[in-house]
């Protein structure tokens, strides 16, 4: 069985419009038991983390709503506990490529980052994209709140994956998730350099497809112990983590 830590629904680059059930029909047909879901398609947070509330409620059992916080956003701190305090979301992401803001010199993120603490949940921030998104940049951020749980999705994608692994080596309250990073070089570097207690199995659905996400790990030479962290073990420790 498999946790995917990292999903989302709504348009792919293709056009296509993915529902929860198209989601949940993929997870079928890989084996996968549970999804962390976020919504990115849409201009209000507050509606985009309704509609993950409402996948939650039609596949509690297969869905693990994750919040959408846009620190630019004037409600974003109210909508932190909002989603994690009274609809008990296990976790949030931030993009703040796509939200158009520079981490590490962005007042407003440290303030909503110090509401999420308390929450106790894991912090999934988009890495890779310049340049928005440096992996970098993120990690000056993670520097400053040793308390919080982050995830660098992607693994620093496609031309940061080095140097994503190289600046969260030192920071244990960094994990990485391996989603659409296809670089077998930079999978093996985080294998060595980070361990597999600090990887996480992601796909990016739909925007990365299920099937090429698993398979890329047939070239690594992994121990059943190290599949089991990956691809299970570790999600299921933070999908386990907030307000009970």
């Amino acid at each position: 069985m498999i946790l995917d830590y990292h999903v989302h629904l709504g348009k792919s680059s293709s056009g296509s419009n993915y529902t929860v059930d198209d989601l949940v029909n993929t997870m079928d047909k890989f084996n996968v038991e549970k999804s962390g879901l976020s919504i990115l398609n849409g201009v209000d947070t507050r509606v985009l983390n309704d509609q993950v509330y409402e996948a939650y409620l039609k596949y509690p059992d297969r869905i693990v709503p994750f919040a959408y916080i846009n620190p630019r956003e004037p409600w974003a701190i109210e909508e932190v506990h909002r989603t994690l305090g009274e609809l008990k979301f296990k976790g949030v992401k931030m993009h703040s490529w796509k939200c158009g803001y520079t981490p590490d010199n962005n007042l407003s993120l440290d303030k909503v980052i110090n509401a999420i603490e308390p929450y106790n949940v894991s912090l999934l921030t988009h890495t890779g994209t310049a340049p928005l998104s440096l992996p970098q940049s993120w990690a000056e951020v993670a520097k400053r709140h040793p308390n919080q749980l982050f995830v660098f999705a992607h693994i620093g994608y496609l031309d940061y994956g080095y140097s994503c692994v190289h600046v969260v080596k030192d920071l244990p309250n960094v994990m990485v998730d391996t989603a659409g990073q296809v670089e077998v070089q930079v999978l093996e570097l985080a294998f060595k350099e980070l361990g597999a207690d600090r990887i996480l199995f992601s796909t990016d659905w739909p925007y990365k497809y299920h099937g090429s996400e698993i398979s890329k790990f047939e070239i690594l030479d992994l121990t059943e112990e190290e599949k089991r962290k990956v691809f299970y073990e570790n999600c299921k420790k933070l999908f386990d983590m907030g307000i009970k």
